[in-house]
């Protein structure tokens, strides 16, 4: 699924030369203040020598009204112009300046590739917590209470046991197509990609078994078997990293087929991009330090000419970095 790069298009509009900044922002250290103050000074060091001198002191006063503890990093592009972009990412980054013809965008769209929107679903035989989250941040929560009425298996003896335990099957049921319905409303409503369940395991599976039935869903379910937080947290960020992969191989497997069949294309990605046959452009960015890198160039082709941008890693198909799945 393409991630949404609409903001980033308008950068495209802009005169270079830009300035792209990456920044860590470990907020769990005692003094990330310091450590971030640190990070943003030698930034404009790096840049000092190639960057107009009128106006570092306005993206100093910028850098420093960024707030240290908002993310794992933050992404600074600067255009020419004084425009400035900031965004904040989950993912660890390492510290880096740039100046270039073009700003350096690939580390940013791979952060949003990573970035799946999904829910967790913590259900007992009663009901379930229901949080959605887009990549680290919640967006939205739900919470069903079901029937709790006959919901324990008791042995009452003698005739009427089965009877009981007939009803709290019912009310297991009731509640779990309760929680499925709450779940599919949320997922929807959020864009999610991925539903991930956990709890006890009847439970559990009683409303993984619901949601697997309706074959019009979107996202996929996966049963998660870890009891505590931090376990459910990592098989959930295991589970996120297997979509964004499936999204990548997807690409790489079509950009193979579509430059393979095109009788007319001579490789030549950039051209191609210029011409607007790029559906999908993918880049594996090396981290090469030179100023007019093919990858940024192609980046803010695509983004012009409203072509999808998957970053991906450095497979045999991408030719100086780059490959395309092309419209025609």
């Amino acid at each position: 699924m393409p991630t949404s790069l609409d903001d980033l298009s308008r950068l495209t509009e802009l005169e270079g030369p830009f300035a792209t900044l990456l920044l860590p922002a470990p907020s769990h250290h005692a003094d990330a203040g310091e450590r971030f103050d640190i990070r943003r000074k030698n930034a404009l060091k790096a840049i000092g020598g190639r960057w107009p001198e009128d106006d570092l002191e306005a993206l100093e006063q910028e850098l420093d009204a960024l707030p240290h503890d908002a993310g794992a990093g933050v992404i600074v592009v600067r255009a020419a112009n004084g425009t400035t972009f900031v965004e904040f990412v989950d993912d660890p980054l390492e510290p880096a300046a740039f100046v270039g013809p073009f700003p350096r965008l690939a580390p940013l769209i791979e952060s949003r590739q990573r970035t799946v929107s999904h829910v967790v679903v913590e259900a007992d035989k009663a009901g379930a917590d229901l949080t959605a989250f887009d990549g680290g941040s919640v967006i939205a929560t739900d919470a069903v209470d079901g029937d709790t009425e006959h919901i324990h298996r008791g042995h009452p003896g003698g005739w009427s046991q089965r009877r009981f335990q007939q009803r709290a099957e019912n009310t297991w049921e009731e509640n779990a197509d309760d929680v499925a319905e709450a779940t599919r409303q949320l997922a929807d409503g959020v864009g999610a990609r991925l539903v991930a369940v956990a709890g006890p395991p009847r439970a559990r599976s009683m409303v993984v078994e619901a949601l697997e039935a309706d074959p019009s869903r979107s996202w996929s379910v996966v049963n998660v078997e870890s009891g505590d937080a931090d376990g459910i947290a990592a098989d959930v960020t295991r589970a996120t990293a297997d979509v964004a992969a499936t999204d990548a191989k997807r690409a790489i497997d079509a950009a193979t087929e579509s430059m393979a069949t095109a009788d007319d294309f001579d490789g030549d990605v950039l051209a191609a991009l210029r011409a607007g046959r790029v559906e999908t452009l993918l880049v594996h960015d090396d981290g090469s330090t030179g100023d007019d890198r093919h990858v940024d160039r192609c980046i803010s082709a695509a983004l012009a000419s409203g072509a999808a941008v998957q970053v991906v890693p450095n497979v045999a198909v991408l030719r100086h970095g780059v490959a395309a799945v092309l419209r025609w």
